[in-house]
């Protein structure tokens, strides 16, 4: 194993982050046991000549016992919550690496107005961040470390759950391949000629239907491009999440109408929601229902500014990495791959030419949402069919849940 994680860590600091113009490295962790991890990586960019290294660990753990132990008034800044680091290392261009490490159903016993509180006083320590993290000013990636609690949540309680959920993840990560980044490199080739097929199709407006019943029609920006895992910035070129299959775009927010139905289940702050389903109309969610996680859907929709519109449409074949593997990862960065997706709240600027020059105002005015919440939902099923409307007619560009162009 200390083989493939050397490889991982390389991934990560030379392809993902590319460190060519990077002095500095933030890390932050979910679990106090990544701590050991984040040192290596550390010592890693250190021997790069990267000397500037903070890591900050925001225990899950830790989190859900203040929170648990606190009433909702006295819920403050406080360390547990404190991002200003993160702030400080953003604002003068540092790369930005987060350990995402799920523990499935944590916060299951906290109240909706407990989380939502967290999340107010965080959101006050990094208004740069925040701002900018979706225009790529600063080098940012988000990976995958496994624990215990999630790989059982994937395999049940077996003695191997913990290996075998790591063996996936360097997996999927393509960590198995000689040269990982080679191999990443050739898969965004051929991902770069689709995306190049939808920026060539000029797409209007994309109509959603499979067998679970989802009937949706969402309206794009004119002018929108289609971005993928190439992301190109003043750093070079880097990936921002590993493992990323996806093709995606920001819709126009206000032009969202009809039914969607999730293919997965969604983990929203440490709760499940299953089985649910949104109706929309104007761009605006009307209703909603959920065999589990009503509740907690609910809130998700209320608890800020615009996260009953969408931000986010991005298309992943079926037959994927990922999805071919059978599994629920219960893990949004490697569920999302999986499947063709939509997110509801913030929308991508860079998805408009010209976006730097443009203000929030600007930009929600060409049909970009602005809001601080994104949170991804799987709706790819193996009879996904999307017909997108063009100005040369109309184009069925997925078919049977694989892109048919």
């Amino acid at each position: 194993m200390k083989g493939l994680e050397d490889k991982y860590i390389s991934l990560l600091l030379t392809r993902c982050l590319n460190f060519k113009n990077s002095k500095s490295l933030f890390i932050q962790c979910d679990l106090k046991e990544h701590l050991e991890f984040a040192k290596k990586v550390k010592a890693v960019a250190i021997d790069m000549g990267i000397i500037d290294v903070s890591i900050l660990v925001n225990d899950l753990d830790d989190i859900h016992n203040y929170l648990k132990s606190t009433d909702l008034d006295n819920i403050t800044l406080n360390p547990l919550i404190d991002r200003s680091d993160l702030e400080k290392y953003a604002l003068k261009g540092a790369a930005i690496l987060f350990f995402n490490s799920p523990v499935p159903g944590i916060m299951s016993d906290i109240s909706n107005d407990k989380i939502r509180k967290m999340h107010e006083e965080i959101e006050k320590t990094i208004p740069y961040y925040r701002k900018s993290v979706s225009h790529y000013i600063f080098p940012w990636c988000i990976a995958a470390l496994p624990n215990e609690r999630w790989a059982k949540s994937v395999f049940g309680d077996t003695e191997d759950a913990y290996q075998r959920l790591y063996l996936y993840i360097l997996q999927m990560c393509m960590i198995d391949k000689k040269d990982p980044a080679l191999a990443w490199d050739n898969f965004i080739k051929n991902s770069n000629i689709i995306k190049n097929k939808l920026d060539e199709l000029k797409i209007r407006e994309m109509h959603y239907r499979n067998f679970l019943g989802t009937d949706l029609f969402v309206g794009l920006p004119e002018q929108v491009r289609w971005l993928n895992q190439d992301k190109g910035t003043q750093f070079g070129k880097m990936i921002v999440n590993m493992p990323s299959y996806e093709i995606f775009t920001t819709p126009d927010w206000r032009k969202t109408e009809g039914i969607v139905y999730s293919s997965r289940p969604l983990f929203y702050s440490g709760s499940l929601i299953e089985e649910f389903w949104l109706e929309f109309h104007k761009g605006k969610v009307i209703n909603c229902g959920a065999k589990k996680g009503l509740n907690t859907l609910k809130q998700m929709l209320t608890e800020t500014e615009n996260a009953d519109y969408l931000g986010e449409v991005a298309l992943v074949p079926y037959d994927s990495p990922i999805s071919n593997t059978g599994l629920v990862f219960n893990n949004i960065l490697f569920d999302e791959n999986a499947s063709c997706h939509l997110a509801l709240g913030r929308g991508f600027p860079k998805c408009i030419p010209n976006n730097t020059c443009l203000s929030v105002e600007e930009l929600q005015n060409l049909g970009v949402n602005y809001s601080l919440l994104h949170v991804d939902f799987m709706i790819g099923t193996c009879d996904l069919e999307i017909e997108a409307e063009t100005p040369y007619g109309r184009k069925l560009i997925f078919k049977d849940g694989n892109f048919n162009l």
